[in-house]
C-alpha cells in the first residue's frame, strides 16, 4: 500500500508488459470455475468458517457459509456492517479488520475470548 500512496506506476509485467494484478474478481468479472469449485469443496469440509470483510450478499460466494454451516461448521462474520448470517454466527465482530485478526492470532489459545469454540488447535 505504501507504494500505492506514495503514487508510483502498477508493476508491468516482465513478459508481456501488461499491468500486474492481484488475483481478485472485481464486479463483473467471471470466476474461474475450478477455483470455485474448491472453495465449494472447502466450505462443505470447514470446521470453522471465517467470513472477512464481506457482505454476504453476492453469490454464488454468499453461498458458502450457508455450505459450511449445513455441514457442521462453525460460522465466524468479521465485516463492518450486518450481513444476512449474522443470527447464524457463533461470533460477529465489527471492528477494524487489521485489529480483530491481530487479536485473533493471538488469542487462537483462548478462543473463548472471541466467543468462539476451541477450533485453533485443528487449524
Amino acid at each position: 500500500m505504501d507504494r500505492v500512496r506514495a503514487g508510483e506506476e502498477d508493476p508491468a509485467c516482465l513478459l508481456c508488459g501488461g499491468m500486474l494484478k492481484s488475483a481478485t474478481i472485481s464486479f463483473g468479472e467471471n470466476l474461474v470455475a475450478a477455483d470455485l469449485h474448491r472453495a465449494q469443496l472447502a466450505s462443505a469440509s470447514a470446521d470453522l468458517f471465517l467470513a472477512i470483510g464481506t457482505s454476504l450478499v453476492v453469490y454464488p460466494v454468499a453461498g458458502f457459509p450457508e455450505l459450511a454451516l449445513r455441514n457442521g461448521a462453525t460460522l465466524v462474520v468479521l465485516t463492518a456492517e450486518e450481513t444476512p448470517y449474522d443470527q447464524y454466527a457463533s461470533a460477529v465482530l465489527r471492528d477494524r479488520l487489521e485489529e480483530v485478526l491481530r487479536q485473533s492470532s493471538k488469542r487462537c489459545d483462548e478462543p473463548s475470548l472471541l466467543g468462539i469454540p476451541d477450533l485453533c488447535g485443528s487449524i
